[in-house]
């Protein structure tokens, strides 16, 4: 299977550990991204972005082109060229 070059974009703690807010990777799926991204930055990534069931953290989300993958196909979701996979905190407010 060929792998999407796609941008990523980070915030808050996410960017403070991968160190750069903005960067291109390839993947296929978000699955792909992720164990990519917690094979280079290991245990402090996982910790962050994940509970101990292995659950995103609901205090994050994974957008890609501005749609939440829960409302995709969610880490199943299949990545193209030139896609942005954001992930970033959830806005609360009032």
């Amino acid at each position: 299977m060929t792998m999407a070059k796609i941008k990523l974009v980070t915030f808050a703690k996410v960017k403070q550990i991968i160190g750069v807010k903005q960067r291109e990777l390839e993947a296929s799926f978000i699955e792909d991204l992720i164990t990519k991204l917690l094979d280079e930055f290991g245990v402090i990534l996982k910790e962050e972005l994940f509970d101990n069931e292995g659950k995103l953290r609901s205090i994050y989300r994974i957008i890609v082109n501005g749609r939440n993958i829960n409302l995709l196909d969610g880490f199943q979701t299949k990545l193209k060229d030139d896609d942005m996979v954001v992930i970033m905190p959830a806005i609360a407010g009032g």
